[in-house]
């Protein structure tokens, strides 16, 4: 089976992703068991077709039991399972905690307001409509985050991108996936700011409570963890 994936992989995207097809075959795994709700490909993927020609051969084959969608945002590509982001975000600012981290601010969660929802709605046009053309304010890493399911999300004003590129002491977190025989697969891996761990910390372990306790990962790994470890990142743009 692992061949047969591989031959896809190489077939629909092209051999220079040769070195990314056991990522690109887990991720959409992921995606299609409902461990995330969507893979980013912000890498060498020549056109929306190859990716869209790629998920309906591997539903052909039986390779993938979901209907998945292909979408371009922008430069760059999501797969993602309409069904699993639907149930995934039926309340989403009880799911996602906004962060800002617009230059000269000290990071904070931020209450609901008219950007935020404009993310939000991109978000759910994204796996409804399958195609988009997001409005020029959006800020995108804010879609992505939403879209791959973080529990924390960065947020910058549009007209500040440098900021984003502040380093920042981070509390860096992995979700992490054992298989049967014994190797290790990062399911998900994001930070949120290290001087907003007394309000976030909380939310983001009883995030990892829920999405262990849901069990879907049973069908990938025979365990899974989450390390969390302080770190300084000289980008905090997703």
């Amino acid at each position: 089976m692992d061949e047969e994936w591989n031959k896809l992989i190489i077939l629909y995207l092209g051999s220079k992703l040769r070195r990314r097809v056991k990522e690109i075959k887990l991720n959409i795994q992921f995606v299609d068991f409902g461990l995330k709700p969507s893979y980013l490909l912000d890498f060498g993927v020549n056109s929306l077709d190859s990716l869209i020609n790629l998920i309906h051969d591997l539903e052909s084959r039986r390779l993938i039991q979901r209907h998945l969608l292909a979408v371009k945002l922008e430069m760059d590509h999501i797969v993602t399972n309409p069904d699993v982001f639907m149930e995934m975000y039926t309340e989403p600012y009880d799911v996602v905690k906004f962060v800002d981290i617009t230059s000269d601010n000290t990071p904070k969660v931020l209450v609901k307001s008219d950007a935020l929802n404009q993310v939000i709605s991109t978000c759910f046009s994204a796996v409804t409509d399958g195609s988009l053309k997001p409005a020029d304010d959006i800020n995108m890493t804010s879609v992505f985050g939403v879209l791959i399911g973080y529990p924390v999300v960065y947020w910058f004003e549009p007209d500040s991108l440098k900021s984003a590129g502040n380093s920042q002491v981070v509390q860096h977190a992995e979700v992490l996936g054992m298989t049967d025989n014994e190797q290790t697969e990062v399911v998900f891996s994001f930070s949120y700011p290290d001087n907003l761990i007394n309000v976030l910390e909380k939310h983001v372990s009883a995030w990892f409570q829920k999405w262990e306790e849901a069990g879907k990962w049973k069908e990938l790994f025979k365990s899974v963890s989450m390390k969390c470890e302080r770190r300084t990142l000289l980008s905090m743009v997703l």
